[in-house]
């Protein structure tokens, strides 16, 4: 569903916004809340920096073909009671049109960035049964896709173990970070879940690379061509 916007000649320009709350830095999402968030993207997208309403959010499914609301304002409240009761949205205060006595509640995220919980402190899973699995799949995958044969699998473990601490390690001394250095605090509250997830990732591997090269060195040494 495409979201639009609806021109919004029902909503007062004079008004004043009374703010009593902040989104967090960061939230760690549990599984739950992660499934949460895929129901209701549109909303999650919608308050990426910014306080709105109800009837704002409304807005956003104006189809401006159809010359029709996509869904109902009751639709938009139960979604977003739904939101708050999982911790993903709060109300932040009020919004009082100066030719009024009512008021609406503002709504915002309960955090800026919203992160996978699995990374909020990994645990060294590549010395657990589950790292035994992956390690050992991992060497089938680089010898058939990359043509070589390991010289020695259990130095490649031990590399491959110390190449997962490092990456992981990165990922969390990131999120330390975030919260106080604002350039980064802007890049991630600007992305969804998945591309958090995906740059993360991406510039733990390339942490890696700078800090640690002696132990892309080593895996390349123990990779060597099918005679």
């Amino acid at each position: 569903m495409k979201m639009g916007h609806k021109k919004e000649k029902e909503h007062p320009k004079d008004y004043e916004d009374f703010i009593t709350d902040q989104p967090e830095p960061i939230l760690f999402l549990t599984k739950e809340q992660e499934a949460v968030v895929d129901d209701h993207r549109e909303i999650i997208k919608a308050l990426i920096g910014k306080n709105r309403t109800a009837k704002e959010i409304h807005a956003l499914y104006w189809n401006s073909e159809k010359e029709e609301y996509t869904k109902t304002i009751k639709t938009v409240y139960r979604h977003l009671e739904v939101l708050e009761t999982a911790g993903l949205v709060k109300v932040c205060g009020h919004r009082k049109p100066k030719d009024s006595r009512l008021t609406e509640k503002l709504f915002c995220r309960s955090a800026n960035i919203f992160v996978l919980e699995e990374d909020k402190a990994k645990p060294k899973w590549w010395k657990s049964e589950k790292g035994d699995r992956i390690i050992e799949k991992l060497t089938v995958l680089v010898q058939e896709l990359f043509d070589v044969e390991l010289k020695d699998k259990s130095a490649f473990r031990t590399a491959m173990e110390q190449y997962f601490e490092q990456h992981d390690g990165i990922i969390m001394e990131l999120w330390r970070k975030v919260p106080q250095n604002q350039a980064l605090s802007e890049f991630f509250s600007q992305e969804n879940l998945y591309e958090i997830k995906y740059f993360s990732d991406l510039v733990a591997t390339l942490g890696v690379t700078f800090r640690k090269p002696e132990i892309c060195e080593q895996i390349k040494d123990l990779l060597g061509k099918k005679k």
